[in-house]
């Protein structure tokens, strides 16, 4: 199984540091079904998905205004 990985710049993105990772993974199971791993470092936020769910992936991260 393949995965997709979003890689948001935290410095470019002030959400990206602040928003709870719980937030994003709960959020986007809860909308979409989507079932994400999240990670975070001073200037990267990591979301990992299935590759089959990228889509619906990104769309969520585009209304949470991540990416």
């Amino acid at each position: 199984m393949h995965n997709a990985t979003f890689e948001i710049n935290v410095p470019a993105n002030p959400l990206a540091g602040h928003i709870n990772l719980e937030d994003i993974e709960m959020g986007m199971d809860a909308d979409t079904g989507v079932k994400a791993r999240t990670s975070r470092d001073s200037m990267t936020l990591m979301v990992i998905v299935h590759a089959t769910d990228a889509g619906d992936a990104a769309n969520w991260l585009q209304k949470a205004g991540l990416i």
